[in-house]
């Protein structure tokens, strides 16, 4: 008997399937709105023009492939604590550790707690599906309430509210500051302020996970306008942060987990733990994304053009919203399309049923998640007209 026969087939993760699905066609019509990767006019994933730069001063001044430290790049730790807590940056309660981008924040984050003694978790459904098996992975339990009405096509905030006001003491509640994947649904403020008036009420612990920072309204600063909030609310709190999407370095997996300590006699304890966990993870973070993200953070002159970039990709996403309901309209398409121009960032949720999403793909080579949700970006002026002719088409088919 062989030594891996216990092992059992593993089940595939669903995005992933449609991508191989997706890559195995190779039909000319073929529309992929699939993994949340920002594509720009062409169907390229963006190289940021900021990054280009950044990266020639790299390969001018090679910072050679030693390793680093195992909290990570000092420079690219303080700038990634600047650019999502502002002002607040600067204080001496903020522990930063570099990442494996945003998955290895949420991995960290979570096990991290779980060594602080806190294990149960609440997500909002839906959400990202990884969330479910790093809780798990960590040892937790996740309860979940709605965060979406499907019905209503709108956050469901009442059901937030219940499980705010009836979770135990040191729950942890996983939320997403912006761009909400997979529903673009996010948060007012005003909202926001009642979550954080009810999570220290309840004494309650939050995660705020940074993934898309800049790309619901165009302005880093005021994406991250949560984040500061809950530091001026004097909470114990964690962050997770990814330059996967707003500097487009996916690849290089660049990312950090931000730890807010509010006793700052614990500040040696929390980094300890931190820096143990992340010695059995890989010792050191990757370090070249990191290198690029720090050039950018220390030049004014580069952190000015990356202001730039994300706001241009930001207005280019709302400007296919804009075409896709238009369209809708033009073709008098059955339903309510307008959720597509009040929800942020990357992602569409469309409402289209797993039956629809099949169908597009069959007969039109149009391929997104199962579930409905649609990278807006993988849209451009070569292919809205077929896709939204796609969707029309199916969903009268339905209708019948």
């Amino acid at each position: 008997m062989s030594i891996y026969s216990k092992l059992q087939i593993e089940p595939a993760d669903p995005i992933i399937k449609v991508m191989v699905r997706s890559a195995q066609d190779s039909s000319p019509d073929k529309v992929d709105v699939t993994i949340g990767v920002y594509k720009d006019e062409d169907g390229s994933s963006l190289t940021f023009p900021v990054v280009k730069k950044a990266k020639e001063i790299l390969h001018t001044n090679d910072p050679g492939h030693s390793y680093t430290t195992m909290q990570g790049i000092p420079e690219f730790n303080k700038g990634a604590r600047d650019v999502v807590f502002g002002e607040y940056g600067k204080n001496d309660n903020i522990v930063t550790i570099q990442t494996i981008s945003g998955t290895g924040a949420i991995y960290m984050a979570t096990n991290f707690l779980t060594e602080a003694g806190w294990k149960d978790y609440y997500v909002g459904n839906p959400a990202w599906s990884n969330y479910y098996q790093t809780i798990d992975f960590a040892g937790g339990k996740a309860h979940t309430y709605t965060h979406y009405d499907e019905k209503a096509q709108k956050i469901d905030f009442d059901s937030l509210l219940e499980a705010l006001n009836t979770a135990p003491a040191n729950s942890i509640f996983l939320l997403q500051t912006c761009c909400h994947n997979p529903t673009g649904a996010d948060f007012s403020k005003d909202q926001w302020k009642t979550i954080g008036e009810l999570m220290k009420k309840n004494k309650l612990i939050p995660i705020l996970d940074t993934a898309y920072q800049g790309f619901a309204t165009g302005d880093k600063y005021e994406d991250a306008w949560p984040v500061r909030y809950f530091y001026e609310l004097n909470i114990d709190f964690l962050v997770c942060q990814s330059f996967s999407k707003n500097l487009g370095l996916y690849g290089e997996r660049t990312g950090a987990l931000h730890v807010v300590v509010q006793d700052r006699n614990l500040l040696p304890n929390v980094t300890s733990t931190l820096l143990a966990l992340f010695r059995k993870i890989c010792s050191f973070a990757p370090a070249w994304g990191a290198r690029i993200a720090a050039e950018v953070f220390k030049s004014e002159e580069l952190t000015k053009e990356w202001d730039q970039n994300v706001a241009d990709v930001t207005k280019r996403l709302r400007t296919i919203r804009e075409k896709v309901h238009q369209k809708f309209v033009e073709l008098k398409t059955p339903g309510d399309w307008s959720p597509v121009l009040v929800q942020t960032g990357l992602f569409w949720y469309s409402g289209l049923t797993e039956d629809h999403i099949e169908q597009l793909a069959v007969h039109h080579h149009v391929y997104a998640t199962t579930y409905g949700r649609i990278n807006v970006s993988g849209l451009n002026d070569a292919n809205i007209d077929y896709f939204c002719r796609a969707v029309d088409t199916v969903v009268r088919g339905s209708a019948n």
